[in-house]
């Protein structure tokens, strides 16, 4: 079974470099379909005579009087034609899939069904003295092959499991063309009555020469007409094909601006996600190289601590190593605890409160001034926090402040915001607890009296890994982490985080959406 695909494999791959050549079922459909035609024109023009006697003189009768093998061949030789059609055709395609096989075999059969039925149709009717060769070998013949071979060719496709889309243009439109040509020549030959074109029998004519020529020249154009309008996006397909992980700075073919079809729109978007896509891993191999760097100065100080103990134990004040690996180790926890609450969060959706894509109305709700109360509480005792005032403050309309959001992502931001304002804060933070009923949202202001934050570098601070030159000291710096994950934060949960001036100090502003309470009887819901 491995080499049967493998073959096939080989041979896909062999077809894919000689697209324009037909496929061996397709010609060996064709050869087969015009033997039947020829045969049967030959045997009813030379043939006959010792059979059944001479023809009739032009114009001939109906055979439907006349006895004969030859009249036995007509009225089955077309059944029996098809299947020798499939069968080479079936033997020709041999090694193919299975599923590819029956298709192209299928479809030639039918086909071959359909034309030699009406060919010996005609050869039965008319077949005077120098009419049944020249017309089967110039037109019959000719046409079945060219016929034939072409919805095998078009049945087969690539040899895939399912045919090109061109494919089955092709064939559904060649399909519908003939059968509407072939109703319409029904019609009027019921409908009209012309002498000259009933002595000749029209129907027939267009039926074994118009309706095949028809079909073929519409399935043609059509796929013709789908290579062309498809062209774009197979342009689109190669160059995404090509475009890898190292290479993400290539875009696909875009139309002109003015232009505006499905196609356009398509190369437009698959631009845009590209565009993110390149933005999103620069973010990541920042990000790991940042991750690197953080996590290399701790490592290498214990690692450097540790090593000098132990060439030397004689005379090492264990206890204070004992003491400095620890630290290292509590940042390296506080790094690692960073890093992947930075994870889930990039991991979630920006809409998503919790890790979930829960709406905010339907989210619980959180009392922003009970969680605020608490934190100044519990930092008044923290070593962080030590000979610095802490105090909180209430304005506004005194509404409640409450909001919508996860308790636990909620905390996280105030804590880092505290950390933040203590470790700047020269003598006093300040935490006020705005609610607005403007805009409907509860504003919180934490401000130090430190050197404050340069305009210029307002934005900087967001980033991750980066510390001011006031703060770059390892040991009270930070991880460089705090302030962006409080911003990513307050963003999954409708809000902001912006630096306001102050003077002296600074002044980090969140701003959440309000939880809306539920109207009487649950019904809608009210600021």
């Amino acid at each position: 079974m491995t080499a049967v695909r493998d073959r096939h494999a080989v041979r896909t791959a062999a077809r894919d470099r000689h697209t324009w050549l037909p496929p061996r079922p397709a010609w060996a459909a064709a050869v087969a379909a015009a033997v039947p035609v020829t045969t049967a024109a030959a045997w009813l023009q030379y043939l006959s005579d010792g059979a059944a006697g001479p023809l009739a003189a032009w114009p001939p009768d109906r055979l439907s009087g006349r006895t004969g093998s030859q009249t036995q061949l007509l009225e089955a030789g077309y059944a029996l034609g098809a299947v020798f059609v499939g069968a080479v055709c079936w033997l020709a395609s041999r090694g193919e899939l299975h599923v590819v096989r029956l298709r192209t075999a299928g479809a030639a059969t039918g086909m071959a069904f359909v034309l030699l039925f009406t060919n010996t149709q005609w050869l039965h009717s008319y077949n005077g003295p120098d009419v049944s060769a020249p017309w089967g070998l110039t037109i019959g013949a000719p046409t079945a092959a060219l016929l034939v071979g072409a919805v095998a060719w078009a049945a087969f496709g690539r040899g895939q499991r399912r045919i090109p889309l061109r494919g089955r243009l092709a064939l559904t439109s060649g399909a519908v063309a003939s059968l509407l040509l072939i109703l319409v020549i029904y019609a009027q030959d019921r409908a009209m009555y012309i002498p000259a074109l009933q002595d000749l029998n029209w129907f027939w004519i267009m039926a074994t020469n118009g309706v095949p020529a028809i079909g073929l020249l519409t399935g043609a154009l059509t796929q013709i007409a789908a290579g062309r309008a498809l062209r774009p996006v197979e342009a689109i397909r190669r160059r995404l094909e090509e475009i890898t992980a190292s290479s993400l700075d290539q875009r696909v073919p875009a139309p002109d601006a003015d232009q505006d079809d499905e196609i356009a729109r398509l190369a437009r978007t698959t631009n845009a996600t590209l565009d993110r896509l390149e933005q999103s891993s620069a973010l990541q191999r920042q990000f790991v190289a940042d991750t690197a760097h953080e996590l290399r100065s701790p490592l290498a100080g214990l690692r450097a601590q540790l090593e000098s103990a132990s060439r030397r134990p004689q005379g090492v004040d264990w206890p204070s190593v004992v003491e400095d690996a620890t630290a290292d180790v509590i940042r390296l926890q506080a790094l690692a605890e960073d890093l992947l609450l930075l994870a889930r969060l990039d991991a979630t959706d920006a809409n998503a409160v919790g890790g979930a894509a829960v709406p905010a109305a339907d989210a619980p709700a959180v009392d922003l001034a009970e969680l605020a109360e608490d934190l100044v509480r519990e930092y008044r005792h923290l070593s962080s926090a030590d000979g610095l005032e802490l105090a909180l403050r209430r304005a506004g309309t005194g509404a409640p402040a409450v909001v919508p959001g996860d308790a636990l992502q909620l905390e996280r931001l105030l804590r880092n915001l505290l950390d933040n304002a203590c470790r700047h804060a020269a003598v006093a933070v300040m935490l006020r607890l705005t609610t607005d009923d403007a805009t409907d949202r509860v504003v919180i202001d934490i401000s130090d009296d430190g050197p404050g934050i340069p305009p210029a570098e307002r934005d900087r601070v967001f980033e991750r890994f980066i510390r001011l030159d006031d703060a770059r000291a390892r040991a009270t710096g930070g991880t460089g982490l705090g302030l962006p994950i409080a911003r990513e934060i307050a963003l999954r949960h409708g809000g902001t985080l912006t630096i306001t001036d102050r003077t002296p100090g600074a002044t980090l502003r969140t701003q959440l959406p309000r939880a809306r309470a539920p109207r009487a009887g649950g019904q809608g819901s009210a600021p």
